[in-house]
């Protein structure tokens, strides 16, 4: 690669290659974000809408047919990234974690032990806190010493908080709502920072006005069948969570229950359907024809499962939904530390004064 073509690329502005031979492609990669932006705020638009129609139904749906078809395809572009991780051992290691820790949580949902004396309740939370906080480490600590110690240090606080009245509410949000609906907001902001783009910018406003929106506004909804109350009976913890939250004590279909359900249906769907709109972006699609009908014949398959026996399929789907979630920790952390850079004082001066800091 020449040296001016190098510059082009790692240039933070348009203004490096407005006048270049670059800047047709930079206009039309440009253009192309921008009309992702712009299907988003659409999907948005949509989410939010029939979310406020049958928030019970929509949220099912999305769940069972879109969801395991997102974990399926993520868990295959991470892989292919190295999970957004830097060095072979501490990823090995960090991945060892991940997996020893969904065969325990998927082995005590399949033990189904009301007293919970096969897996302690709490020692499944920690396994949570433990993969989130290793997959930091697998990112930023660069020694085994250090690492040692900060496992040490992980045990001795969990041990502490295991008693706190939030300690279970927490780890139980950061597997559902901290992953559908803070991260998802966090990518949205990284992009508009990245970008630069108003419409970009426009997307997380509307983002945002939707979910404010899922729990304000009254409406008019589609009650759930018994049937539908049946299904969603294991989801509803985490609208009782959000409730407690948010100081709460009204049942799960009372009316500020249905408030949580639209924004619980609105954060889930739109999550899904975003992932599926960035084709032309990352690239997920991009794999083997073999790899594409392993991920269609299993996406198939949980279906099946699902329509066999519910129990049998929402396990299936679970631990799905709690390994893709694990795999992506790394990607999480690098977006909050992107946002903190793309923030930072520096990073909006002139392109000729940051000397020594990274382009974006």
């Amino acid at each position: 690669m020449k040296p001016k073509e190098r510059l082009v690329r790692a240039a933070p502005t348009a203004k490096l290659v407005q006048n270049g031979p670059a800047a047709a492609p930079a206009a039309a990669g440009k253009f192309g974000k921008d009309a992702v932006n712009w299907l988003n705020i659409g999907l948005m638009l949509v989410s939010c809408g029939i979310s406020l129609v049958a928030p019970f139904h929509v949220f099912l749906l999305a769940w069972s047919i879109l969801g395991p078809l997102h974990y399926l395809t993520e868990i295959s572009w991470l892989h292919d990234r190295n999970y957004f991780t830097r060095r072979n051992l501490a990823r090995r290691s960090w991945l060892g974690v991940v997996f020893l820790a969904a065969l325990i949580i998927g082995f005590a949902y399949a033990a189904n032990d009301p007293l919970q004396r096969t897996v302690p309740f709490q020692f499944q939370v920690a396994l949570i806190y433990i993969v989130f906080a290793a997959s930091a480490a697998a990112l930023f600590v660069r020694d085994w010493f250090n690492a040692a110690g900060l496992f040490l240090i992980l045990s001795l606080g969990l041990f502490y908080f295991s008693g706190f009245r939030y300690y279970a509410i927490a780890a139980n949000l950061l597997l559902t709502m901290v992953h559908v609906f803070i991260f998802t907001g966090a990518f949205i902001l990284v992009g508009a920072l990245k970008s630069k783009s108003w419409v970009a910018a426009l997307s997380l406003g509307v983002f945002v006005c939707c979910a404010i929106a899922a729990v304000t506004m009254p409406a008019a909804y589609l009650a759930p069948s018994e049937p539908i109350r049946r299904l969603y009976s294991s989801f509803e913890y985490l609208n009782r969570d959000l409730l407690r939250l948010s100081g709460r004590t009204a049942g799960v279909y009372e009316a500020a229950g249905v408030g949580v359900m639209r924004l619980i249906a609105f954060a889930y769907l739109y999550h899904y359907l975003n992932w599926f709109s960035k084709t032309s972006i990352i690239k997920w699609h991009e794999i083997t024809r073999w790899r594409a009908t392993a991920i269609v014949s299993t996406w198939l398959g949980c279906g099946l499962a699902y329509l066999y026996d519910v129990r049998l399929g929402f396990g299936i789907l679970y631990v799905l939904s709690m390994l893709h979630v694990f795999l992506e920790f790394p990607l999480n952390h690098q977006t909050f530390v992107e946002i903190a850079k793309s923030l930072r004082p520096g990073r909006w001066l002139p392109v000729g004064s940051q000397r020594g800091l990274s382009p974006g």
